[in-house]
């Protein structure tokens, strides 16, 4: 006897398998940055390479010989920096470590050689203006160490130390920007070696104030970079929730207490101190200074073209994707499974009475009745599982908010003996990510915290990323009012843009 296919076992198998593809695509990890992209997720871009994390045994064993004609090592498909005699620097303000241990915990031997994998850059969005189709980026990790200057000498007086490189214009402070080996450095060796010529292409030449050789404020105190050290500013706007590099500390970043508290250059000079004094930055110390030929941690900052940016999907959005999976999969089953089994149902509910009333048994289905009313039911079922089934796990279907910039309503806020000063603001983003600043200023507004966002029935939960208020993070969550606002009892956000 010849076998027929069970159809409907077919069209179950068929639906549960395109159920399975489209929440695992939906929620499948995203690797970022290839080598020739640049790409985004939320507030962070990948961008560039450049050596970071210590190779592991595994990597040291296959590691090639020679260099490659570039000059890096090679194992496997990685590519590797060699350091042959690492210098960390010594602290004696720790009890744990009197270096700054690696990313595997391990401890750096002084004078040891490492090989460094090659890694793409994590940079932190500073300022994004679409308008301009420009990013501002910080380096969140500390990337290498540099001096400031290492030639410069007294001029006579205490206070006086200037640049003597050559072709620099006589007394010429030594820990001017203009002149200094840091500029050139970043401006050249790390621009070369971090970004390939294509990749340069994204990077904006911007105009940057000289701010330590000159105290007026004209066109004299403009200079133009591709990459530079930030200012104060700049990286309290931009939060210290980095760490150096395994790279940066056998190149000898100066740490106090543990890991995460490196000192790095900023921009900024010192007044009360000579001019061969350099400021340092902290997360919770502003005011350290160093001579300029003291080398220490590089976070440099730079502007790159906007749209040259793959976005990628963020986790949250992902999540967001699968649950919306559930649903648009329950629909089409409910559509396509009511489509075949409701008309047959209704065809054999007229036969079933017909044959009932001519013959006093049941009407027995056709193979051709059974071949589309049977899967056409489970369809329907499955269809209607998979709603409720979301319903009960994530909420009801929910509202949304439109992406942009919601503001507060009110300006004015008390708790306690804290008085709110200005406008508080969330960026939603169409992505799953959120920004917020405690100050909004149109354009020119720093975003201090930042996160992801999910959104189920009438409610916003934000999960905000560690910061120094909060080291492990936090959760708030608000209503939704309409598809322009959310708030809660005492304060409504509104969209303005």
């Amino acid at each position: 006897m010849k076998k027929t296919t069970k159809k409907p076992l077919l069209f179950i198998l068929i639906f549960i398998i395109s159920a399975f593809i489209i929440t695992t695509l939906a929620s499948t990890k995203v690797v970022a940055a290839s080598k020739a992209t640049m790409t985004r997720q939320g507030d962070t871009i990948w961008f560039g390479y450049y050596p970071q994390t210590k190779a592991t045994d595994e990597e040291l064993a296959n590691m090639s010989a020679e260099p490659d004609a570039d000059g890096y090592y090679t194992s496997g498909k990685d590519k590797f920096v060699k350091v042959n005699s690492a210098n960390p620097k010594y602290h004696s303000e720790t009890a744990d470590s009197d270096y700054i241990p690696f990313d595997d915990e391990t401890a750096p031997v002084v004078g040891a050689t490492y090989y460094f994998k090659v890694e793409a850059i994590e940079w932190k969005v500073m300022v994004d203006d679409e308008e301009a189709n420009t990013v501002k980026l910080v380096s969140k990790k500390y990337i290498d160490t540099h001096c400031w200057l290492s030639s410069f000498e007294n001029g006579g007086y205490w206070a006086d130390y200037y640049n003597t490189l050559e072709g620099v214009p006589e007394n010429t402070n030594a820990n001017g920007w203009r002149y200094s080996e840091m500029r050139a450095w970043l401006n050249d060796t790390f621009l070369n070696t971090a970004f390939s010529e294509e990749e340069q292409k994204s990077i904006y030449l911007f105009a940057n104030r000289n701010t330590i050789d000159y105290k007026k404020d004209d066109e004299t105190t403009i200079v133009y970079d591709y990459i530079a050290v930030g200012n104060r500013d700049d990286y309290d706007a931009a939060g210290d929730d980095g760490r150096p590099t395994d790279y940066t500390i056998v190149k000898g970043a100066t740490w106090c207490y543990n890991k995460d508290h490196v000192y790095y250059y900023v921009n900024a000079n010192y007044p009360s101190f000579p001019n061969d004094t350099v400021r340092l930055y902290r997360h919770d110390e502003h005011n350290k200074c160093t001579t300029a030929d003291s080398v220490e941690a590089v976070r440099p900052i730079m502007y790159v073209n906007r749209s040259d940016a793959k976005i990628l999907t963020s986790q949250a959005k992902k999540a967001q994707n699968g649950k919306n999976a559930m649903i648009i999969i329950g629909v089409v089953g409910i559509i396509v499974g009511g489509g075949l089994a409701i008309p047959m149902m209704i065809s054999t509910s007229k036969k079933q009475k017909v044959t009932k009333q001519e013959t006093g048994h049941d009407y027995k289905l056709t193979k051709k009745e059974t071949a589309i009313l049977t899967p056409g039911l489970v369809l329907l079922i499955c269809g209607i599982v998979l709603i409720v089934l979301r319903i009960m796990l994530f909420g009801g279907l929910g509202g949304k908010l439109q992406p942009g910039i919601y503001r507060q309503e009110s300006q004015y806020a008390q708790s306690g003996n804290a008085a709110q000063v200005g406008y508080t603001a969330f960026r939603i983003n169409g992505d799953g990510t959120f920004d917020f600043t405690d100050y909004y200023q149109g354009a020119g507004t720093a975003w201090s915290g930042h996160g992801t966002y999910s959104i189920s029935g009438k409610t916003i939960t934000f999960n905000w990323n560690a910061n120094p208020m909060y080291p492990n993070g936090h959760t708030s969550t608000g209503t939704i009012k309409s598809s322009t606002s959310f708030g809660d009892a005492s304060s409504t956000f509104k969209l303005i843009e």
